[in-house]
């Protein structure tokens, strides 16, 4: 058997290597049935909601076949808890009415840098401007049975968002009738680097 040259060998196992697909480093399948909580966050608007739904879109990408249930948003979930973090009383609960062996929970925040505004442009009390984000996201996964956390992640992203509404104590609205175009990029880089370790 003829051996291959020493400069050609390298380059084979090379492009081997770049044929292999990797496993995630966390495979959720093996935690059961999953319950989502929905983003705690304090933003004004509908981030929360286009956050919630991108994260299960990279997550149900990435992993088909994951049994996830949507448990709805954090405050209604948490009943009125001021930590976003649930108590194994929580956990417990939650095992017992969904059935669920796990609790993907999170938070988004969400706070404004640097508006860019034209004078003059003001309007009925807000005005539209474009505004230096910066956000960041943190996810768990617990375990209901004993509140264990499994696995956490975080991202935190600073970004320029065009076309928000600013309202006069300074706070940004999320109210866009196209979330995708208002601030899609800031949510999917978001998500993509906080849920990293599933795909």
């Amino acid at each position: 058997m003829k051996r291959l040259p020493a400069v050609l060998a390298p380059a084979l196992i090379a492009i081997a290597s770049a044929g292999c697909v990797m496993a995630p480093r966390i495979n959720l399948d093996r935690f059961g049935t999953i319950g989502f909580i929905g983003f705690d966050t304090r933003a004004e608007g509908n981030i929360d909601e286009y956050a919630n739904q991108v994260f299960l879109e990279v997550l149900l990408r990435s992993q088909p076949g994951t049994r996830i249930i949507d448990l709805g948003p954090a405050a209604a979930v948490l009943r009125g808890s001021r930590s976003p973090v649930p108590t194994p009383e929580i956990l417990a609960d939650l095992r017992s009415r969904y059935n669920v062996d796990a609790v993907l929970t999170g938070i988004l925040d969400v706070s404004k840098a640097r508006p860019r505004v034209e004078l003059g442009a003001i309007l009925l009390g807000s005005i539209r401007a474009s505004v230096d984000m910066d956000a960041f996201m943190s996810a768990r996964l617990m375990d209901t049975h004993d509140g264990t956390t499994f696995w956490m992640d975080s991202a935190r992203v600073r970004m320029d968002i065009a076309d928000l509404s600013v309202l006069k104590n300074g706070q940004v609205m999320f109210d866009a009738r196209d979330p995708e175009r208002a601030y899609g990029r800031l949510i999917r880089e978001l998500v993509l680097r906080t849920t990293r370790d599933f795909r």
